[in-house]
Order: C-alpha cells, then structure tokens, then sequence
C-alpha cells in the first residue's frame, strides 16, 4: 500500500464523507481537484463508491433469530462531579507528597487522640499548640486469599 501523504488521508476521508452527500461546496472542489491529479485516490473512490453502491442496493434480511442485547446500566456521575473528584485527589497525592508520606504501600497516616501536641503536653492551651502531630503506623496487609467471583484468586 506504502505511505499516503496528507493530502490523500485528507481526500480519502472526504471520499466517504463525499458519498453520504454530507460535503461542503469547498470541500467538494477540494476533493475534486485531488482526485483530478492522483490516480490512487481515484481507484480507492470508484472502490468505496461500489462497495457503498452493493450495500445500498442489498435487501434488508431479518434475522432467524431474535438478537437481543445484554443492558448494561451505566452509573451516571455529573461531569462538575467528576471534576471536583479528579481535583481532589490530585490534591491528596500532591499534598501527601509534599510533606513526604508514601501514597501507597506498607505505611498509613493515623491521628489518635493524644497524638497532638496539646493532650502530649500538661496545661497547654489551644492558643499555645500550633500544630498537632501526625504519627506514621506501619499495617500489615492479610495474606488471606481473596474470593473473586465464586474462585479464590491466590496471592
């Protein structure tokens, strides 16, 4: 077949667009003008427009059969929904990150009461305790295997 410039991408493209009868005046003219100096695109043309012409002219079968389709419902989630989820996250992983704790794996983030600075320290006010203490808990993951759909996925 070898490399088709982008001219002929463009035109062969318009070819099918040409035949549905869906073409601009400009882009007709574009087309016209292509296939008038290139006989490649002019084969692939009479090509598709026969193979659209058999389509078109077929009888319509009914199947045997009735063909049914499985529905598959779809959870609909709002797009400015979807937004303010892909931002937060972001934001975590960037945030989780910048401060040096892992986003994943062995370690998890746990704040416990007593943790902070004002119940570590006696007669401490609010006011006194700036900031309060994160403690870093390393978890051990269950080596359990995992059912999966009626089967036992081995890790």
């Amino acid at each position: 077949m070898g490399h088709l410039s982008s001219a002929c991408r463009l035109a062969r493209g318009r070819i099918s667009v040409h035949l549905d009868g869906e073409l601009s005046e400009f882009e007709q003219i574009a087309l016209d003008v292509h296939l008038v100096g290139c006989a490649r695109c002019r084969a692939y043309g009479a090509s598709v427009a026969d193979v659209s012409t058999q389509l078109r002219l077929a009888p319509v079968e009914q199947p045997e059969f009735p063909v049914v389709l499985p529905h598959r419902s779809r959870i609909r989630v709002p797009l400015r929904t979807a937004q303010a989820a892909a931002a937060a996250a972001v934001v975590a992983v960037v945030g989780f990150t910048a401060v040096g704790l892992p986003t994943g794996g062995e370690r998890s983030v746990s704040l416990h009461a007593g943790d902070t600075l004002i119940d570590r320290v006696p007669g401490l006010t609010p006011s006194q305790a700036t900031h309060a203490g994160i403690g870093v808990v390393s978890v051990q993951r269950p080596t359990a295997p995992r059912p999966i759909r009626g089967g036992v996925k081995m890790l």
